[in-house]
């Protein structure tokens, strides 16, 4: 019954939506990729809005959050009063997208299937500008069960199994770009090589292709946009690119900011985009420098308790942002002489990839952190046996107030504080209250809604944690 009401609302949504697009009729930009979406919408929507009417979905990527947010909708605290809000509000807000030049929508999905597949996605929205930003281990679990048969399999290593899952993700993300007739521009990383592979495959297979514009990006100088360099200190980030046709020298010196260095395809991607509607270098530079902004828990900086400095990544993890990050502490490190904490929190949805993607972050740790605070069952399990006797001090929570508790009272002078975990059931956020020097700064950690506030107040409740 509820699947079926699930259904019934979702096509309602989407048809209202579409309604929408059809009366408007806004360039689309869409972004996939499994990690730096939400940044690089973030960046494009920052270069767009000072020179068009620009509209970026903020609230959702997904088969509800999208329909939703070309309505201008937002759930606020997913009970039937705000569903039945919603629903009755839907038909009114046709008008929401008018005079919308471009609409910025990143396109995230979870699983292979419908409706939370690519394919259910662009019977919502078919973007005429394409950006396909990676391909990595996350949400690999929702994919292992499209190879019949890969987990039993004996013949085949965890290399060659993670191989396959990989490149059935890139597939699926993929079909922005090779199931998309309105696509007019891809904007790719050559670097990654599922996107890459994909990319190239569909160039050579399919005739329509030739009327497509490909733009790549990537540390190669045969690339439309190249890597040429990448500077952090504790006054910003400041990253370099080049425009091959055009010999053009890009810099954006972001004072703002502490930003790893793998934010070089959010901004090469941007650069690219801006190039693609006919910006001007000084507008797409400009318009970055002056209007980029970070949602919450996505590398934001705090000052905390005990003169320490926060660096806020709380929102998600997985094992590739987590190394960036690692790289960012380790430069932090060596400019400044302070002691380096690391409040870890499990990475989730990788199936049976848990182990060896929690291994694989262990091994970048003890060059770098002095300092380890755990929370969830999986640190417990693949982090803490590993590093108790390599750094000064390794301490596992069995939850996010614990170890906030534990930080304000025996948190290093002058720490560098990083902060990374997964959401689902993890909260790391809900520890940095106990540490943030102005209490102010509560508002600006993620998930303070209403409806995260009932989330977690509900599960904190079940499981004991309410103090």
């Amino acid at each position: 019954m509820r699947s079926t009401i699930y259904q019934i609302v979702l096509l309602y949504l989407r048809f209202f939506a579409r309604l929408s697009l059809f009366f408007h009729k806004p360039k689309i930009i869409g972004i996939t990729g499994s990690v730096g979406k939400t940044s690089t919408r973030e960046a494009i929507y920052a270069m767009l809005k000072e020179y068009a009417p620009t509209k970026m979905i903020k609230k959702g990527n997904s088969e509800i959050g999208i329909p939703l947010g070309i309505l201008g909708l937002q759930v606020k605290t997913n009970s039937i009063t705000d569903w039945t809000r919603l629903l009755f509000l839907a038909p009114l807000r046709l008008k929401y997208l008018k005079k919308t030049k471009y609409l910025v929508v990143e396109m995230g999905i979870d699983e292979p299937d419908p409706p939370k597949n690519m394919e259910f996605l662009l019977t919502i929205v078919k973007p005429e500008i394409c950006i396909f930003l990676n391909v990595f281990p996350v949400h690999t679990m929702q994919f292992e069960k499209t190879i019949p048969n890969l987990l039993q399999s004996t013949k085949l290593s965890d290399e060659e199994k993670m191989n396959l899952i990989l490149k059935r993700i890139a597939e699926e993300k993929g079909k922005l770009v090779t199931q998309n007739p309105r696509c007019t521009t891809v904007i790719y990383n050559a670097d990654n090589e599922y996107v890459r592979d994909l990319v190239n495959m569909f160039r050579n297979s399919d005739e329509n292709t030739r009327d497509k514009q490909f733009l790549a990006f990537g540390e190669n100088s045969e690339n439309s946009l190249f890597y040429k360099g990448y500077d952090i200190t504790l006054r910003g980030t400041n990253f370099e690119f080049r425009l091959e046709q055009q010999q053009q020298s890009i810099k954006l010196q972001l004072s703002r900011f502490l930003l790893p260095q793998v934010y070089e395809e959010t901004f090469a991607a941007t650069i690219l985009a801006g190039k693609a509607v006919g910006l001007s270098k000084a507008q797409i530079v400009t318009g970055i420098l002056q209007h980029f902004e970070l949602p919450a828990g996505r590398s934001s900086i705090f000052h905390g308790i005990k003169d320490s400095i926060i660096i806020d990544s709380s929102y998600n993890a997985s094992k590739r942002p987590v190394l960036a990050f690692l790289e960012l502490l380790s430069k932090l490190r060596s400019e400044e002489e302070r002691p380096t904490v690391f409040l870890f929190g499990d990475m989730r949805e990788l199936g049976e990839r848990a182990r060896q993607e929690h291994e694989e972050v262990v091994e970048n740790i003890p060059s770098v952190v002095q300092y380890l605070y755990c929370v969830g069952p999986l640190t417990k399990k693949y982090v803490i046996p590993r590093l108790q006797k390599y750094l000064k001090e390794v301490r596992w929570f069995e939850n996010s107030q614990d170890a906030g508790e534990y930080l304000r009272a025996n948190l290093p002078e002058r720490a560098l504080v990083l902060v990374k975990g997964s959401q689902n059931t993890i909260y790391l956020e809900e520890a940095l209250k106990f540490i943030l020097k102005d209490k102010a700064d509560i508002a600006r950690l993620c998930r303070q809604d209403e409806f995260w506030r009932r989330k977690k107040e509900k599960f904190f409740q079940s499981t004991a944690w309410g103090k």
